[in-house]
């Protein structure tokens, strides 16, 4: 298929170009700025009519929008930055495929579009969602704007709502890259422990095989759908793992340090995931994080 890629640039952008097209698929990758060796082509998507013109020109099977804020340290302090990229890109791209009569979308959605749940049972794609911070509440809104161009357009989407993504490539700060940074410095962390929220990771190489399957499945409708590692664990018991390669970090263990973490919810199930597009998570975070402690 020939698929249009926002977010080319990105970190689950460029492991997903190279997965997608060892599938056979022709990627016209876009991103904030271009590529000089030519693999993508810049396109701010709040600039609505550049948008259109651009997927009118690539007349694409299918488009996977990948290209956002992807989490609130990037824009903290910057809410009406958050919205502007999250809200109005994503409604550019969806008004573009309107005009374009593309299909079928893979949107990159969050499980920050949930509502907290305190009983930390396991959270389903029917369980509430609408959250207040930037972040998440911009995330609802994008999947609002996908569901109500589904129903308008006609456009089939999956919506996948991906937990906190880390592997070889991610640049933006994050608790697994810090816990090792200071690992190999001696240095210390604050970190929670299970009375505090609990946090979800998925390898990027396990998101990019659920995008690959999303892309070979049409949802039959716009369809929400968990993807996470499939644990469901402390601060402090990650902090714990990469201490077992690197002994010289300190874990300052609290309570709570002030912060939501992945929300105050349970376990995201994988049910749907796994029965609609086959998606069973391969790589635990100790394998990913002894991976990553190497390759430093």
């Amino acid at each position: 298929m020939r698929l249009w890629l926002t977010g080319a640039a990105g970190f689950v952008g460029r492991h997903l170009a190279r997965r997608l097209m060892e599938d056979g698929h022709e990627i016209i990758g876009t991103d904030l700025s271009a590529d000089p060796s030519g693999r993508w082509t810049g396109l701010d998507l709040r600039d609505r009519p550049a948008v259109i013109a651009a997927l009118a020109e690539a007349r694409p099977d299918l488009v996977v929008h990948a290209g956002a804020i992807s989490g609130p340290m990037l824009a903290r302090g910057e809410p009406a930055l958050m919205f502007d990229v999250n809200v109005t890109g994503t409604l550019s791209v969806l008004e573009a495929m309107r005009r374009a009569a593309v299909p079928r979308l893979v949107h990159f959605s969050s499980n920050a579009v949930y509502r907290d749940r305190e009983d930390r049972l396991p959270v389903g794609e029917d369980w509430a969602i609408g959250k207040t911070d930037p972040y998440g509440a911009s995330k609802v809104a994008a999947e609002a704007i996908v569901a109500s161009y589904a129903a308008s357009a006609g456009i089939d989407a999956w919506m996948l709502r991906i937990a906190s993504i880390y592997g070889p490539g991610r640049t933006s700060p994050y608790l697994v890259s810090d816990l090792i940074a200071a690992g190999r410095t001696g240095g210390s962390v604050v970190v929670t422990d299970e009375r505090s929220n609990m946090r979800q990771f998925v390898a990027v190489e396990d998101v990019v095989e659920a995008v690959a399957a999303a892309v070979g499945t049409p949802a039959g409708g716009c369809v929400p759908v968990n993807i996470t590692g499939g644990e469901y664990l402390s601060e402090a018991a990650i902090g714990a793992m990469v201490q077992t390669h690197l002994p010289a970090l300190r874990l300052d263990v609290v309570a709570d340090k002030g912060e939501n973490g992945d929300g105050a919810i349970g376990p995201l199930d994988l049910t749907r995931a796994r029965d609609r597009l086959g998606y069973r998570p391969a790589i635990p975070i100790a394998a990913g994080i002894a991976r990553l402690v190497g390759a430093a």
